[in-house]
Formats: C-alpha cells, sequence, structure tokens
C-alpha cells in the first residue's frame, strides 16, 4: 500500500500548495501507521473501522472531517469497493465564527506605528504587511516572491500561488515606495523578502513576523484587504482575481459583510429605501 500512498501525494502535489500538500501527507501517513498496528488491508475496510479510525483522532471535529474527506479521496484513488468513506457524514455545525476583521482605520494604525521605526529589518517587516494587505497576499506567496517577479514600472508582481498557478498582482502605490526603498538597503537578486542572515524567509517566519512584530496574522490581513475593498464598492470579480481564487463561492466567504454594512448598503442603494412621496389630493 505505501507505493500506492506515494503515487496518490505525488499526485494530488500538482494541484495544491505545498503546506496543504505536507499537512495531507502526515493525515494519510497517520492512516497508514494506524492501519498496520491494527493489522487491517486496505482492500478489507469497512465503515466501521474508518469510524473507529475517526474517533480515535486526537483534535476537533474539522480535523476529523478532513481526515475522512482525504480517506475518502484515497479510497476512491485506490478503487477501494464500496468505498467505506462515501458514507459518512458530518452533522453541519449549528454556528460558523467568521473571522473578526480590523476596521481600516486600525489597519492604518497598526502601520503607522511600524513606520514610526527605523532599520531595515522593519523596512522589511512594512514591506510584508503591505504586500499582505495591500494585494492579499496568502503567506506562502509573499515567502515565495523574487525580486524579478516585481516590476515597477507596470506596478504588479508575479505571484505563484495554489497549485502553482501563476496571477500578476497590482501593487499599490505605498507598496512600489517601500520595494524601491527596501532594495536600496539589500542586495539586488534572489527572493524579496529575506532573513537577517540573507536567506529566504520560511513561512513560519513570515506569520511570526506578521502576527507579532506587526499585530496580525496573514491571512487576516488578506481578509481585511478583500473585506475593505469590498466595503469601498470593489465588484467581488475583481476581489477574486486578486486573491487567486478559482471558485466564487471561496471569495465570498473571506469578503463577508457584516450586518451593519449590509444595512446601510440596502439603505443607500435599493430602489424600495428611498423616502416615500405621499400625493396630495387637490384641493388640501
Amino acid at each position: 500500500m505505501e507505493t500506492e500512498l506515494n503515487e496518490f501525494l505525488k499526485q494530488i502535489r500538482l494541484r495544491v500548495a505545498a503546506t496543504t500538500h505536507c499537512r495531507k501527507a502526515a493525515m494519510l501517513r497517520h492512516f497508514y501507521r494506524w492501519l498496520i498496528n491494527q493489522k487491517k488491508n486496505y482492500t478489507e475496510l469497512k465503515q466501521p473501522d474508518i469510524e473507529e479510525y475517526l474517533r480515535s483522532l486526537d483534535g476537533g471535529r474539522q480535523h476529523r472531517q478532513a481526515a475522512c474527506f482525504l480517506i475518502r479521496e484515497f479510497c476512491r484513488y485506490l478503487k477501494v469497493p464500496d468505498n467505506p468513506a462515501e458514507k459518512i457524514f458530518f452533522k453541519p455545525e449549528r454556528s460558523k465564527r467568521l473571522f473578526t476583521v480590523p476596521g481600516q482605520p486600525a489597519i492604518e494604525r497598526m502601520l503607522a506605528r511600524l513606520s514610526s521605526r527605523t532599520g531595515p529589518l522593519v523596512l522589511r517587516d512594512r514591506l510584508l504587511a503591505e504586500l499582505a494587505y495591500g494585494s492579499g497576499l496568502r503567506r506562502a506567496e509573499l515567502a515565495r516572491l523574487n525580486i524579478d517577479d516585481v516590476d515597477l514600472e507596470e506596478r504588479t508582481v508575479t505571484v505563484t500561488g495554489k497549485g502553482e498557478k501563476s496571477r500578476n498582482v497590482p501593487l499599490t502605490a505605498r507598496a512600489v515606495e517601500l520595494i524601491r526603498e527596501y532594495l536600496a538597503v539589500r542586495p539586488a537578486r534572489g527572493p524579496l523578502v529575506i532573513s537577517h542572515r540573507g536567506k529566504r524567509l520560511a513561512l513560519a517566519s513570515v506569520a511570526h513576523i506578521l502576527k507579532y512584530r506587526v499585530g496580525l496574522r496573514p491571512h487576516l490581513f488578506r481578509h481585511a484587504c478583500a473585506t475593505h475593498m469590498l466595503q469601498n464598492g470593489c465588484g467581488i470579480r475583481v476581489i477574486q482575481d486578486l486573491l487567486g481564487h478559482t471558485d466564487l463561492e471561496s471569495t465570498t466567504i473571506y469578503t463577508h459583510l457584516d450586518k451593519s454594512d449590509l444595512a446601510a448598503v440596502v439603505r443607500e442603494k435599493h430602489p424600495r429605501s428611498q423616502p416615500v412621496k405621499l400625493l396630495q389630493k387637490e384641493g388640501n
């Protein structure tokens, strides 16, 4: 089974991000070890076996559901008769917690506070924050950027996203200024954002810098970018292209409007929200 497992992982590597692939590989290898310990053969698996494995997992409902979906996909790949994971369903959560996105003034204060400091590393941190918020880049996309990917004349950057898909993303005016300032104090070739040793930043380092030195997790910067653009009147399709989403449904999750925003839009835009002009009867 190990050969089939490696072939399956090689196949899905072509359509998922590197971090997602590592997570799926670890999850599937854990299931493989469990099968060995239980002395079970995948060709003889039954639904109760999968359910027993899922109950043995540490972690919450979301982790078990992800494991079940992955096992289901793997069994399809193996063409296991009567896929034992096919009929395992999870009850929908009663309430789904949405991200709390900082407002535009909060983001501006965060970036202004960072701008008050000096030094090459602070300049790098400011650039990371500006790219995460201004262009909505993921942490993996930030880490993989090279100087050659940047076109300062066109004010764009070529980003390699999930599934090795490339897209051109516009740069904000502030990002262009920061890139010029940053490149003046560091080597002009290689990775765009580097550590104090001159090496490419690891994913964990990007996350640490944005969360603890700037003040917000990378994906919340991305979420704030999309949400604030939507609030300022940007079309959902434009945001979809900016974020690099293949499925529009993914964009709607990242760009939810809270109820106060929705109420304001309805009051302003809906024709039935305009003041009613009462016609007076003649002679009154």
